[in-house]
């Protein structure tokens, strides 16, 4: 989760990183038209150089890892320009006291982690401030605004701060739940058909390029309407989660489950050839008779195709479609095998 939090947030990282540029570049351009500082200005405009290489590096290291630090590196830069603007100039601290209350609400949209977030603080609050304090100690009005407006200003950057990660957290759990809902079946905790068909045609390619065998297992309930109208829906949705727990519970890690539609379902085996997936066939087909819905006996009947020439996922299906009818016509409970 901190890591999809911190991909969200990386447009934000490198927005602010350019902001943090041009702002100081303004800031620098203003304090010299409106005064004079103790430091010359090619010292000021210095913090440039390493403010523009870590708005760079934000484009080209685009790792989640690196935000924070390079957030906590460009504040600094940040801190120390405003102290070389600030240094000695009549106004004293009063003229750059907005700049240092503004930098913990502007960068407050970045700190995801809250050692981060502290350490942010610690810079915008003693170390950037420090020097100028102890070179030029303001009076007590003074001093009294800076701690006045400093503890807001924090205040307000870790409430900012805690309602947007909240935030961006509550929004990625949404999507989570939505991308399960397309992705799982909720009653049976299988794939989806759409899921399904996705994954099984990656996995074909691979074992067509790899040269390793594939089979496919088609699925159906057998008396499945039956069970519906005697005893109800609920008792339906019973069996087919049973089935899809039996599924899971029986075949691989990863083998490719899916719910086709209704009662079918379908499973891709990789790496089995057409004998070992009947004997897998057929220890799910004994898991499923030894269950019971509503009083009932449940059984499935099975299709195996082994991949043969195909290069589509289709007519794979299709194969094993057609043993699974060819099961049923035969009595219903059984596995066949596509010739």
């Amino acid at each position: 989760m901190d890591q999809a939090l911190e991909r969200r947030l990386g447009p934000v990282v490198r927005a602010l990183l350019w902001t943090a540029v041009g702002g100081y570049l303004s800031f620098v351009l203003g304090g010299q038209m409106t005064g004079t500082s103790a430091a010359p200005l090619w010292l000021r405009l210095a913090p440039v150089v390493p403010l523009t290489l870590l708005a760079l590096l934000g484009l080209v290291h685009r790792a989640p890892r690196h935000y924070g630090a390079l957030g906590l590196a460009a504040l600094a830069w940040l801190e120390l320009g405003i102290f070389l603007n600030g240094y000695a100039r009549p106004e004293g601290l009063s003229w750059i006291l907005p700049a240092y209350t503004l930098l913990p609400i502007a960068a407050s949209p970045i700190w995801l982690k809250r050692r981060h977030f502290v350490a942010a603080a610690v810079i915008c609050t003693l170390l950037g401030p420090l020097p100028l304090l102890w070179l030029e100690p303001p009076g007590p009005w003074q001093m009294f605004q800076y701690a006045d407006y400093m503890v807001i200003a924090v205040v307000v950057a870790a409430v900012l701060n805690g309602y947007q990660v909240r935030l961006i957290r509550q929004h990625l759990e949404l999507e989570e739940r939505l991308r399960l809902r397309a992705d799982v079946d909720e009653l049976t905790g299988v794939a989806t058909r759409a899921r399904f068909l996705e994954q099984a045609r990656s996995l074909l390619i691979k074992a067509i390029d790899s040269g390793t065998s594939l089979a496919v297992l088609y699925m159906d309930a057998d008396h499945f309407k039956q069970l519906n109208d005697n005893h109800g829906h609920a008792a339906g949705d019973a069996a087919l989660a049973s089935m899809g727990h039996i599924l899971r519970e029986h075949l691989r890690g990863h083998d490719l489950i899916g719910r086709i539609g209704g009662e079918e379902f379908a499973v891709l085996l990789p790496g089995l050839d057409a004998e070992a997936a009947r004997a897998t066939a057929e220890r799910l087909r004994r898991a499923v008779t030894l269950q019971r819905s509503a009083g009932q006996a449940l059984s499935i009947s099975i299709g195996v195709a082994a991949h043969g020439e195909e290069t589509a996922l289709e007519p794979l299906l299709a194969r094993a479609d057609q043993a699974l009818a060819a099961a049923k016509r035969g009595g219903r409970n059984r596995v066949e095998v596509a010739g």
